[in-house]
């Protein structure tokens, strides 16, 4: 009876074990087949402060879970103890390779076009815009001696030219520094070969070339025409001609907080604005803008022309003139009359 009496004991426990066994591992995989086969489309930035309770409401407070879900997230997942700061989109992916994200760190990224011929202050409003960086933040940096010097070994005024254009993947909150050195590694990945020596040869060092391309930059987005644009300039340099580039004007007038983008005649008179190159001879004392490949390119091999004006035509392209006789006559035919 005895021996009868702790074999049901024993059986008993068994079926006991095996249940619990069962029971766990039908949790087990409930909750990961849960995560495997249930998509979600969100965007979650987790900053410091964010709690757990706070993810997981945000991920899951949408949809019914499997029983005893949360102690699996957190048991199994360990996420608590793995979510990583950032920011995080889900487009229509499974809930566990999002979840994996989070744990791993892998943020997404938001995409953000700096297009040719911006300005410092046109990248300070993309990056803001695009939620990468705060425009006070950027523009205080790129303004920064002690930054500028540091990134560029020079004492330059800002890093006015030295941002380079093109499209960027950014994580959301990435920084301001971040941004900039990123944007500036790029400038020297791609500065054109031989860069320096090509633009000594013209009689510039590297940062008036730069300004240069900034101004061609300017001009003309025509890739034909910035060779040409160029070699205006340098004919202009060479004779000790003032340069009458408009942009200049523009770009010293955003610096004293006018953004206006027209310019008048007290514009071309104004002595005071140090930019002006209808009142101050050679280059203006930085770049105006972060210039292209085609633009740099152009300034290390302009055309060999003699032309010394251009304006721009009726089809948005530029005439060239060696004289200013002919110079008047494409103003009268296409601009004046127009």
């Amino acid at each position: 009876m005895k021996k009868k009496i702790i074999v049901t004991i024993l059986v008993v426990f068994i079926l006991f074990i095996a249940g619990v066994s069962f029971s766990g591992y039908y949790w087990y995989n409930t909750s990961k087949n849960f995560l495997l086969n249930n998509n979600i489309t969100t965007e979650i930035n987790i900053e410091k402060g964010h709690s757990y309770g706070q993810l997981y409401n945000e991920l899951f407070s949408n949809i019914e879970t499997p029983i005893y879900f949360d102690i699996y997230i957190n048991k199994v997942e360990k996420l608590p103890q793995n979510m990583k700061f950032g920011y995080y989109v889900a487009d229509n992916i499974s809930y566990y390779e999002f979840i994996q994200n989070i744990k791993q760190g892998i943020q997404s990224t938001v995409k953000v076009t700096v297009p040719e011929g911006y300005n410092l202050f046109d990248i300070a409003n993309a990056v803001e815009k695009a939620g990468v960086a705060s425009k006070d933040a950027f523009l205080k940096l790129v303004f920064d001696k002690n930054v500028v010097k540091e990134i560029t070994g020079h004492d330059y005024v800002s890093l006015e030219g030295f941002l380079f254009p093109g499209t960027y993947l950014f994580p959301k909150n990435f920084g301001a520094r971040n941004v900039i050195d990123t944007m500036y590694a790029d400038f020297k990945k791609f500065l054109p070969k031989n860069f320096k020596e090509k633009v000594a040869a013209q009689g510039l060092n590297e940062y008036q070339a730069l300004i240069l391309a900034s101004i061609v930059q300017k001009e003309t987005y025509n890739s034909r025409e910035a060779p040409i644009v160029a070699s205006v300039y340098y004919n202009r340099l060479n004779i000790d001609m003032i340069l009458q580039a408009d942009p200049t004007i523009l770009y010293g007038n955003f610096l004293r907080g006018d953004f206006e983008i027209k310019i008048g005649r007290s514009d071309l008179r104004d002595e005071t604005n140090i930019y002006n190159t209808y009142k101050h001879k050679g280059l203006p004392p930085t770049p105006i803008c972060n210039p292209s490949i085609i633009a740099l390119e152009a300034v290390a091999d302009p055309a060999q022309t003699k032309y010394i004006f251009f304006v721009a035509s009726r089809d948005g392209e530029h005439l060239f003139s060696e004289t200013y006789e002919e110079h008047k006559r494409y103003v009268d035919e296409h601009q004046k009359r127009r």
